[in-house]
C-alpha cells in the first residue's frame, strides 16, 4: 500500500482546547477602546478602556480607575 500523506495517526495539529475563548492580558497591554472583563464570568460587568488608567463601566457609563498591572480578559 502506498504511503498516505494524510495519515491521521501522524496528524500533529493540536487545536485550542474547548472553552479557551478568553485571552488574559494586563490592562496596560490593551488598546484604548478595547472591551474587556475583570474575570471570565459571563455575569461580570463589561468595561471599555478609555486611557492608561481609566475604564468605563458600560452598564451605567461610569468611569473607574484601573491599575496598569490588573489582569483583564478579552473574548476571542
Amino acid at each position: 500500500m502506498p504511503n498516505n500523506p494524510n495519515n491521521d495517526a501522524q496528524d500533529r495539529y493540536n487545536p485550542p482546547a474547548m472553552g479557551a475563548d478568553w485571552e488574559e492580558n494586563n490592562f496596560s497591554e490593551i488598546n484604548p477602546g478595547e472591551i474587556f472583563r475583570l474575570s471570565t464570568n459571563q455575569k461580570e460587568p463589561v468595561y471599555r478602556k478609555e486611557n492608561d488608567n481609566q475604564a468605563m463601566l458600560l452598564s451605567n457609563m461610569t468611569m473607574i480607575s484601573v491599575s496598569a498591572n490588573t489582569k483583564v480578559y478579552i473574548r476571542n
